[in-house]
């Protein structure tokens, strides 16, 4: 299970960095090259693929040469994935502080997803003394380069008032931004907040259409809002909720 969830995320990263790349014979032959010349994003995709077995078969400790050597160059993506083998001891011996050192190393080198473990060590005493300003320092900072759970995390500050002064135009701004990246929790709390009308009259309609994206993606909690704030809507109210819904779904590419 842990396995299978870090190859997703460490596709996911990949992805983030722009990496592209084609599974041609020649096009491997040319990709080890300029692996070899120092290419980091070359080296980044080898890594890859020495992860998932593309040459034959599943090999942990060549991918973490590969992002050795890209993180050796500074590249922040590298730093950010081989952190994460080190806290796993994947293709490694586990070692939690040269984990946390390398991915403070890419936190610094604003890579968002390094930046919201950062929160979360801080947050949980992880490797470091627990921190609630360095908490929220790490938290804005990967909120604002785009993790999508850091947003979540900064509109939940907001519109609680927890370590910062409750701002609850700020928090939708957050859950908004967090939701459009396709994050369910963002999703449903932002329904929440426009079935209570909080600082503005209630959006039934936007609700639903949350409510009916996160529930299309298997949230249960969005599906039970969603059973019941339909039947406080009318037929058309209902049809134009699910408009905004299939938009968004097309748009997105079914996120």
């Amino acid at each position: 299970m842990f396995k299978r969830m870090f190859q997703f995320l460490f596709f996911a990263y990949l992805l983030l960095a722009g990496v592209q790349y084609s599974a041609l014979p020649e096009v491997a032959h040319e990709l080890k090259a300029a692996a070899m010349s120092g290419d980091a994003e070359a080296q980044l995709i080898l890594a890859r693929k020495y992860f998932e077995g593309d040459f034959g078969s599943h090999d942990p400790a060549m991918a973490v040469h590969w992002l050795q050597q890209a993180a050796d160059q500074g590249n922040a993506d590298a730093l950010n994935i081989l952190g994460r083998f080190y806290l796993a001891g994947m293709g490694v011996e586990r070692d939690a502080a040269k984990g946390l050192a390398l991915l403070r190393a890419a936190a610094d080198k604003n890579q968002p997803q390094a930046q919201a473990y950062m929160a979360y060590a801080y947050g949980q005493g992880q490797g470091v003394a627990r921190n609630a300003a360095e908490f929220l320092r790490w938290t804005r900072k990967a909120a604002e380069n785009g993790d999508a759970r850091s947003r979540y995390n900064l509109a939940t500050l907001c519109l609680t008032g927890t370590l910062v002064p409750q701002d609850i135009p700020e928090g939708r701004r957050w859950l908004e931004l967090s939701a459009d990246q396709g994050f369910t929790q963002a999703q449903v709390a932002l329904g929440e907040l426009l079935i209570r009308g909080v600082n503005q009259s209630p959006d039934l309609v936007e609700a639903c259409k949350w409510f009916a994206i996160a529930g299309a993606r298997g949230n249960l909690q969005a599906e039970k809002y969603l059973n019941q704030i339909i039947e406080h809507m009318t037929k058309e109210e209902t049809e134009e909720a699910a408009q905004r819904a299939n938009v968004w779904l097309q748009a997105k590419g079914g996120l």
